[in-house]
């Protein structure tokens, strides 16, 4: 089977990462795998691709003109391309990620008798499309034979003559096996980790002044956020602003966020909203204590003092007061740790792959 995976781009974040991993999957499952993308053709990937798979970039993501006759040029431009590449590569199946993209890939699959499975991988209730094109996306789903979300609120999102065709297929998280001793680790928490796109999504900014409230009283702590974004610049005043520029770093993304994890003592994830948490599963699963808000997304994971702590969405106040209490509390964070190990089994790889592999061979 052929299978052509179409996304914007192949830069680091949690769509890429799982479109990546999906494509490695079915290669080595010996379908043949396409990856189409928009981005310039000397993008590398961010995250490593079985070289049997055929990358390819159709340099379509330059950001679209002010003028209005000019912008709908260039998407008229990007989407007859698509479909002539769609054409000549004969697919049994195509899969496209996010919601832009995914309203180009199905007005570009038009008559082509290709079965197309979209998937949304943020609340569509958040994703702040114009509003034409919210309005497309609506229309062109109907065409769509599998729509993909992550969770049952993002399914319940959509109309119902929609709904028939969403199935709810959440990232699965990896299983670590090892992590005894952090499970049992009663020492001070020294090192808080969050990772992250740096933007307004992912609440990173009030992150930072929650932790400014509970600097001076650990002088020892810091906390280190990595991802890269728009919102870089804006946080890194913000850290200025309030005096933590030895205490706070943004380092950017790592290709070995396991071993970040695995040195830290504390995982936060601010988000304003989300559609499947990664990084939050992948903090669970390999033994950190995690404190979240209670976002959509989030609360799919975590259950307030029974396998992490939930505080209100933008409670600056609130999230302070969480982390001083498992701050001061050891047996608190084993008993959480404990509790959100039994998640890696509910969200196992060979689970969630199975459920894809089902609606790949529709």
């Amino acid at each position: 089977m052929h299978i052509i995976c179409i996304i914007s781009s192949l830069h680091s974040g949690g769509a890429e990462r799982v479109l990546s991993e999906l494509a490695n999957h079915w290669v080595a499952s010996k379908h043949r795998v396409s990856i189409i993308t928009f981005d310039n053709i000397d993008a590398e990937p961010f995250y490593p691709l079985d070289p049997k798979i055929n990358l390819i970039q159709l340099v379509q993501n330059n950001s679209d003109p002010i003028n209005f006759i000019m912008r709908v040029r260039r998407i008229l431009k990007r989407i007859v391309c698509l479909r002539n590449t769609i054409k000549a590569r004969n697919p049994d199946v195509i899969l496209s990620f996010m919601d832009v993209t995914n309203i180009n890939t199905l007005l570009a699959a038009i008559g082509l008798k290709v079965p197309v499975i979209v998937s949304e991988r943020i609340h569509p209730a958040y994703s702040f499309m114009p509003k034409l094109y919210c309005i497309l996306r609506i229309i062109t789903y109907c065409f769509a034979n599998v729509v993909v979300v992550q969770t049952k609120d993002m399914a319940a999102y959509f109309p119902k003559f929609i709904r028939h065709n969403i199935k709810v297929i959440p990232n699965y998280i990896k299983s670590h096996a090892d992590i005894s001793d952090k499970i049992n680790n009663t020492s001070d928490v020294r090192n808080i980790i969050a990772i992250g796109r740096l933007c307004n999504q992912k609440g990173f900014d009030l992150l930072i002044q929650a932790f400014a409230n509970i600097a001076d009283n650990y002088p020892y702590i810091i906390l280190t956020i990595y991802g890269t974004g728009s919102a870089r610049e804006q946080l890194l005043l913000l850290i200025a602003d309030l005096g933590l520029a030895t205490r706070v770093f943004l380092p950017g993304t790592i290709q070995d966020i396991h071993n970040a994890l695995l040195k830290a003592d504390l995982f936060i994830f601010p988000s304003r909203y989300e559609g499947f948490p990664n990084a939050l599963g992948e903090a669970m699963s390999v033994g950190l204590p995690v404190i979240a808000s209670d976002c959509v997304g989030n609360v799919e994971l975590v259950q307030d003092k029974h396998n992490g702590r939930l505080f209100p969405v933008g409670d600056i106040p609130k999230l302070a007061s969480i982390m001083l209490e498992l701050l001061e509390d050891p047996m608190q964070r084993i008993a959480l740790v404990i509790n959100a190990k039994k998640v890696v089994a509910t969200y196992s790889r060979e689970r969630i792959l199975k459920l894809w592999d089902a609606i790949i061979c529709i």
